[in-house]
C-alpha cells in the first residue's frame, strides 16, 4: 500500500513539470516586438541592453533600459535618456556574462607566493611556526587553477528580438 502523502508528492512533481514544460514550449524565438523584454529591472536598477538600429545596422548600442513598450524603448546613456522607436529598431539584445577567472587565478598565485615567500621568512626564525603558512601557500597555490576551473558563468549574448526583413549584422559574444 503506497502511502497518500508519496502519491500527493508524486502528483505535485509531475504537475509541475508539466507545467513547467507547457510555459517553455509556448516561449518561441524572437520574432514580435512583444518578445523583447518588459522586466526591465527592479527598482531603479535598469537592465542593460543592446540596441541595433536600422540606420546604423553594425553597430551596438548600449542602452540601461528604464521602460519597454509596444512602441517605443527608453534607454538612459551617459545620464541622458535615449528613446528608440519600434520602427527603428532592428534588434535588441541582452548581453551575456562573461566572469574573469584569470584575475581570480592570477590573484590567488600571488598570494600563494606572498605566502611561500612569508614561509620562508618564518622558517628561518621559528622551524615549527612555518608549518601553518606553509600549508596556507599550498591552498592558495591549489586554488589557482580551482578557480579557473570552476568559473563556468559564461554566457552568450541573446538575442531577444530581431525586426521583420532584418537579418543581424553584428556578432554575438
Amino acid at each position: 500500500m503506497i502511502p497518500s502523502t508519496l502519491i500527493r508528492q508524486i502528483t505535485f512533481v509531475v504537475v509541475t513539470c508539466f507545467l513547467f514544460a507547457v510555459s517553455a514550449r509556448g516561449q518561441s524565438s524572437a520574432s514580435t516586438w512583444e518578445v523583447a523584454p518588459v522586466d526591465v529591472g527592479v527598482g531603479n536598477s535598469p537592465k542593460r541592453l543592446y540596441v541595433v538600429t536600422k540606420t546604423h545596422p553594425t553597430k551596438r548600442h548600449t542602452c540601461e533600459a528604464r521602460s519597454v513598450s509596444t512602441s517605443e524603448i527608453v534607454c538612459e546613456h551617459h545620464g541622458r535618456p535615449t528613446i528608440y522607436k519600434a520602427e527603428d529598431v532592428a534588434a535588441i539584445i541582452e548581453p551575456g556574462e562573461h566572469s574573469r577567472w584569470h584575475l581570480y587565478s592570477i590573484g590567488f598565485l600571488a598570494a600563494s607566493g606572498l605566502t611561500a615567500w612569508g614561509t620562508a621568512v618564518v622558517a628561518s626564525i621559528c622551524l615549527p611556526c612555518a608549518i601553518a603558512p606553509g600549508f596556507a601557500a599550498f591552498f592558495l597555490f591549489w586554488m589557482a587553477p580551482a578557480m579557473a576551473m570552476g568559473s563556468d558563468g559564461d554566457s552568450p549574448d541573446k538575442l531577444l528580438y530581431i525586426a521583420p526583413g532584418q537579418t543581424l549584422r553584428v556578432k554575438l559574444h
